[in-house]
């Protein structure tokens, strides 16, 4: 080209420029100094014409003029990205910061993902985002616009090639699933472990250019009962997918490509080009914190499916195309909590009522027609009992909703602010202190570090102080305490509330921690083993809301388990139910002499993992903690570290074997303080197969293993949930006092 003040393009080298810029609107201003050139105006009309500096247009002139396309890519400040997946900067967003903030920043999130804040408010307004807001309206940048209000992912596929897609569809209404909400340490947790699966499954030609086109996406057979589809299934291959409009019937139908032009998608789907500037991957992730959001109870189990189906994409042979597609509603849907059926006679007045809280807690929003139909309870009663938890403030009535002809109908939904209980933590390393709602949202969370020598008196006399200071900081909420629930290690004895010395606490000895806290707090105290405290708080707010049966793998100073069967809580007779140190024991061979159970490394995680890499040479930077340094570079791929982790979660799975085995359960949570979001994908990798392929009753279930949507505050959470769950759990009592 020539070099002088005006330029002499080709028709072939000005028709890559304007497709380089085609949908860019972040390019349009270096394509108008490259055509102002070319017009003969000079350096400073230009830059008056365009509203930016003369020396921002000689750099691009000169960039073009030596380097062509490549020279008006941007240059990124040295330590930065060279290319911004814009679509990993929105789910990131999405994700949320770690407690306490609630919202990133600019230059919070920029500092976090390496960027520049103002690249990064650049790629906020691009999608329309306000950081912070309560329903972020997102819209993604595709060609042609994208005209959901609110999308749900429905499929995704990709192959070796780099050929991939995505399939969206408006969202069901608001009101409608949305039970449980997502909290941000769910989603940081599931953004991090979704993070790391769908980056293995990306295909090796799929970088972020989606200008080329290839060839089709044709149906393939599907194998539901992993979720993939394609030939590598094994099965008998049954007939093509019905097209999209007939699986989802009357709902708009988005189909996102990456270097395919979509020919072959049937059932009148819109098609979409993806830009430059997102990856699939990323793409992906976006949409399913999306769906989180405005849909977690329905989002949950879809995205542990997807998980799987990308974790399986590892295992099979090189060049084996991934798909995912979801379940319709109705087919293969998780199944729903068994509800207890009442008898309507006056003198179960006390258990109606916690029925039909029952009932709205685990739905969200219900309206009178529909308690009646879950519950079993008349209308009439159903009126009465509606009327008077109205008036008591346990319930508030939700915006009016439509159902077709007649009256709109009124959802009911639990008042947050109506009662609050305190969930106290504690663990060999941290006291943790939260002050929770009636519907799960942490008010306040506070900590105090304790070491081996800690004495009991002065770590009650931080609870008192804490507790009385947390209930004065709720304001109006404080007087509506209901109780307090600790979560401590065993072994204890929960009959009389006394912990059994407690390993790694020396002075503790047999305390009675319950008696002696509910002496100088004043107030109804609660004392559960940790890990069936982190059970109940996943059954009141977290995964297992929807599910009569499920384990809760808790991880942290040492493991434990907790479960949940045939709709409650299962303790056993001292409160001591789930520890399966001694049954991992059993199926790795590691006996004593006389032929009993001996401790396993590996059930003191946090401790083995250190260990494990640090025998393979890591090591911990200096004011690091051990642990959290460990984690970190696994999540940086630190082979050391990765090995460590997938070790020790390799020997607790085969304790998770006999735990899925013993109960017959199909869903196992896993969390804890030692499942940290950036490593979390490495232990339900493991911990998925193992339960998956050893159990004896493979063939007749699937086990979905998933993670706690509490995180490390799970025994605390949960603690406080307890309180809840004792107050208000529907139950039926004998003569004597017994549970029915």
């Amino acid at each position: 080209m020539d070099k002088s003040n005006t330029w002499s393009l080709t028709e072939q080298q000005l028709a890559d420029l304007h497709a380089w810029a085609d949908g860019r609107q972040d390019r349009a201003v270096r394509l108008r100094i490259v055509e102002d050139a070319m017009a003969g105006l000079s350096v400073s009309r230009s830059a008056q014409a365009l509203g930016i500096s003369r020396p921002t247009v000689t750099a691009w002139r000169q960039r073009y003029a030596a380097h062509g396309l490549a020279g008006l890519e941007h240059r990124p400040r040295s330590g930065r990205p060279v290319r911004i997946d814009e679509a990993d900067v929105i789910a990131a967003t999405l994700a949320g910061p770690p407690p306490p903030q609630h919202a990133w920043s600019a230059r919070a999130l920029g500092d976090h993902l390496g960027l520049s804040h103002t690249a990064l408010v650049k790629v906020w307004q691009r999608w329309q985002i306000k950081p912070g807001a309560a329903e972020p309206a997102i819209v993604l940048p595709v060609h042609p616009p994208l005209s959901c209000h609110r999308s749900e992912l429905l499929a995704a596929g990709a192959h070796a090639d780099g050929r991939a897609f995505v399939v969206i569809a408006d969202a069901m209404p608001s009101g409608q699933g949305r039970t449980g909400a997502a909290t941000a340490e769910e989603r940081q947790m599931r953004y991090a472990a979704l993070t790391a699966v769908m980056r293995q499954a990306q295909p090796e030609g799929l970088e972020y250019d989606a200008r080329h086109s290839s060839p089709s996406l044709e149906p393939e057979p599907i194998h539901r009962a992993s979720g993939v589809f394609g030939p590598e299934s094994g099965a008998e291959a049954p007939s093509p997918p019905p097209p999209f409009t007939g699986r989802w019937s009357g709902r708009r139908i988005h189909v996102v490509t990456w270097k395919d032009d979509g020919v072959g998608l049937s059932g009148g789907a819109q098609l979409h080009k993806a830009p430059a500037s997102m990856s699939w991957a990323a793409t992906v992730c976006l949409l399913a914190q999306l769906e989180l959001h405005h849909q977690p109870q329905r989002a949950r189990v879809a995205l542990d499916t997807l998980a799987d189906a990308a974790r399986s994409l590892s295992e099979a042979p090189t060049g084996t195309p991934f798909r995912w597609l979801r379940a319709v509603r109705g087919e293969a849907a998780p199944r729903r909590r068994a509800m207890h059926r009442a008898f309507d006679q006056m003198e179960l007045g006390s258990f109606n009522e916690k029925l039909v809280i029952e009932a709205v807690r685990v739905a969200g929003t219900l309206s009178r027609v529909e308690i009646a139909q879950r519950t079993g309870l008349t209308p009439q009663a159903v009126s009465r009992i509606t009327r008077n938890l109205l008036t008591t403030g346990f319930l508030a009535e939700d915006e009016r909703r439509s159902t077709g002809k007649g009256k709109p109908r009124v959802p009911l939904k639990l008042r947050p602010t109506a009662a609050c209980a305190i969930g106290i933590h504690v663990d060999p390393e941290k006291i943790t202190h939260v002050l929770v709602d009636l519907c799960g949202n942490v008010r306040g969370r506070r900590y105090l570090a304790v070491t081996p020598e800690s004495d009991p008196q002065s770590c009650l006399e931080w609870m008192t102080r804490t507790t009385t200071e947390a209930v004065h900081a709720a304001g109006s909420l404080g007087p509506k305490l209901l109780g307090v629930g600790v979560a401590a290690p065993g072994p204890l004895d929960m009959n009389e509330g006394v912990l059994l010395n407690p390993p790694l606490w020396s002075k503790w000895g047999e305390f009675p921690l319950r008696a002696e806290l509910s002496r100088m707090l004043g107030v109804p105290t609660l004392l559960e083993k940790d890990a069936t405290a982190a059970a109940i708080g996943e059954h009141w707010l977290g995964s297992g809301e929807s599910s009569t049966d499920f384990v809760y793998l808790y991880l942290g100073a040492g493991a434990g388990s907790g479960a949940f069967l045939n709709g409650d809580v299962y303790r056993g007779s001292s409160g001591n139910a789930g520890e399966f140190g001694e049954l991992t024991a059993y199926a790795t061979g590691q006996l004593t002499p006389e032929g009993g159970p001996s401790m396993v490394p590996e059930c003191a995680p946090m401790s083995a993992v250190v260990a494990q890499a640090g025998q393979a040479g890591f090591l911990v930077p200096d004011g690091k903690v051990a642990y959290d340094a460990v984690c970190a570079a696994a999540a940086t791929g630190d082979q050391r570290a990765v090995n460590a982790i997938r070790a020790v979660a390799r020997t607790v799975s085969r304790g998770a074997v006999a735990m899925t085995d013993l109960y017959d359960i199909d869903l196992m949570v896993v969390g804890g303080p030692a499942v940290l979001p950036e490593v979390a994908e490495l232990y339900l990798a493991e911990i998925s197969t193992a339960v998956n392929r050893f159990p004896m009753a493979r063939r007749a279930r699937t086990v979905r293993v998933t993670c706690s949507t509490l995180s490390a505050s799970a025994a605390a959470v949960g603690a406080a949930a307890g309180v809840f769950n004792m107050t208000f759990a529907p139950r039926l009592r004998t003569h004597n006092g017994a549970g029915v």
